[in-house]
């Protein structure tokens, strides 16, 4: 589990978004930690056919950072911590690569479809469960999840409003077009279906403070890769998710 030592603060923002900010200890941390929470998020590229980013290797990973605040007006957000968390759908797509014979179309895809509900508990921080990974057979093999914003004394998160939730999925599933050209993943789509509550995070006192409901059940993006190669909350990076209140 990460720890995070943050600005007593509300972060604020223009029109950047907010990055998870890893680890950080004293105040020059504590600024420095500020100032990437401000930086430009790295964009991801669409990919058209599957991926081969783990060429020597049958697993590939999938991540997103999620994170929760009350967008207070246009320049100022406070973070939320959800009384419980959401549940996630993510289908991964497996896909032809382009260099592929012509007579095998890139539109012709694998995909499977898995449940992740993903919990927030003052006493034991995230979990994720997955119903429909199968750590065995695949084509998605299991979860993972770490804190990346929180706040607390000493070692201990007392309160988060960001997590980074990881997949380990096949890096090739089915097959398209006949002569047992194998399917590359080719990306990654993670839709919340349901959308707990929360609090505010007074995060001077590290406390919670007003009652606040998220302005849609409906959040999500998409990891088209690079994927990584390593199942780990360290090792893996993806696409960012705010998960909005009001």
């Amino acid at each position: 589990m990460s720890i995070t030592v943050v600005s007593p603060n509300p972060i604020r923002r223009t029109s950047r978004r907010l990055i998870p900010i890893r680890v950080s200890v004293g105040p020059a941390a504590v600024a420095a930690a500020v100032m990437a929470a401000l930086a430009p998020q790295a964009a991801y590229a669409q990919g058209g056919c599957g991926r081969n980013d783990c060429s020597t290797a049958v697993i590939e990973v999938s991540a997103i950072d999620v994170i929760h605040y009350d967008q207070i007006d246009e320049t100022e957000v406070v973070p939320v911590e959800p009384n419980t968390g959401e549940n996630w759908t993510i289908t991964a797509y497996w896909n032809q690569l382009g260099s592929d014979p012509i007579w095998c179309d890139c539109d012709a895809v694998s995909y499977a479809v898995v449940y992740v509900a993903v919990d927030w508990s003052d006493s034991t921080g995230w979990s994720a469960t997955c119903t429909g990974c199968n750590a065995f057979t695949g084509p998605v093999r299991g979860v993972a999840i770490c804190s990346t914003y929180g706040c607390g004394s000493g070692m201990s998160i007392d309160n988060s409003w960001g997590y980074e939730l990881v997949v380990s999925l096949d890096e090739s599933h089915g097959s398209n077009c006949g002569f047992g050209y194998p399917s590359f993943l080719n990306r990654v789509v993670y839709a919340t279906t349901s959308v707990d509550d929360g609090n505010q995070i007074n995060t001077l006192y590290c406390s919670e403070s007003t009652a606040v409901s998220p302005i849609s059940q409906a959040f999500g993006t998409t990891d088209s890769g690079p994927f990584e190669c390593t199942f780990s909350c360290g090792a893996a990076s993806g696409p960012q998710v705010d998960i909005v209140y009001d």
